[in-house]
């Protein structure tokens, strides 16, 4: 497991108010999601700056930062950044919302809604797992993901040894 710092979401009132918070800031970039009602940006601690626009479904955006890679997700999108250089290096479609961070190692590992995806360092899906229903809870080892979901069924799979 590789250490990794959550970065923080500064919300702002509006796509204006996020402009003018971005002026005279190494801006990384903008992501910006289907029907973005809500607006604001992850300051990185070497002052990198990423606009975000959103569609507002109850969920923030989580951005994580390992080293000079940063990883932002919200609604359907996971996008990797490269600060060393200032761009975006990989953009994945989430197969359902995007929920949270679960693991970085080899490969990164994210949980939407219904279940489980592991990313290789440029992007791509290496393997992906759905439960039948909203994950409600689980733990994770080194080779298994186990938990139950909001209906009371149990899950667990092995996580793929993969060579990303």
């Amino acid at each position: 497991m590789t250490k990794f710092d959550m970065l923080k979401w500064v919300p702002c009132d509006s796509h204006s108010d996020m402009e003018a918070r971005a002026s005279g800031e190494k801006v990384v970039g903008t992501l910006l999601t289907s029907d973005a009602n809500t607006w604001g940006y992850i300051h990185t601690p070497d002052g990198w700056h990423l606009n975000i626009g959103y569609a507002n479904i109850g969920l923030v955006p989580q951005a994580m930062l390992v080293g000079q890679r940063m990883f932002v997700g919200i609604n359907e999108c996971l996008v990797g950044y490269d600060l060393s250089v200032g761009a975006t290096y990989f953009s994945y479609r989430m197969p359902l919302v995007f929920h949270e961070f679960v693991e970085l190692g080899d490969s990164l590992i994210v949980r939407d809604e219904m279940g489980f995806v592991g990313i290789a360092p440029d992007g791509r899906e290496l393997w992906k797992f759905s439960v039948e229903g909203v994950v409600d809870s689980y733990t994770v080892t080194s080779s298994k993901i186990s938990g139950s979901t909001t209906e009371g069924s149990s899950f667990s799979f092995e996580i793929p040894v993969t060579r990303s």
